[in-house]
């Protein structure tokens, strides 16, 4: 485990292994597969859209993305779920995220662990940046 200060306060983060999640389009519609695989050699698994949907079910039918809509949300969700462990945060961060990356992507994309926790943390860098100009 490691500790970090942030403006005084400290902060707890888990180390987690570097992790690369990765899809290429197989059809037009319904579920698309989204794998992960440990860096560097570990076996690819598929992602299951089942723990996002106990948090909020966008889409029975599992993931899409490369727009803005329920499959996409899905995704967005199920990844912030699985990189940070933390379900109020990608409950709070999930539909930003969709729109930043999910919704841009083509056809085949990958995105790492690394990845998704800097903008976790640019995301709330700027949720207290905004709550103290408020102040």
């Amino acid at each position: 485990m490691i500790s970090t200060l942030f403006e005084g306060t400290v902060i707890d983060k888990v180390t987690y292994p570097e992790t690369l999640y990765y899809a290429e389009r197989v059809s037009q519609s319904g579920h698309q597969p989204v794998f992960k695989r440990l860096l560097p050699d570990g076996y690819s698994t598929e992602l299951s859209p089942v723990p996002s949907q106990r948090l909020i079910n966008h889409s029975p039918s599992g993931f899409q993305w490369g727009y803005g809509g329920s499959g996409p949300a899905q995704l967005a969700l199920a990844l912030l779920f699985d990189a940070t462990t933390d379900p109020e945060m990608a409950l709070a961060n999930y539909q930003e995220f969709k729109l930043a990356f999910v919704a841009e992507w083509g056809d085949k994309w990958s995105i790492t662990r690394s990845e998704i926790l800097l903008w976790v943390e640019e995301q709330k860098k700027q949720q207290l940046e905004a709550m103290l100009s408020r102040n």
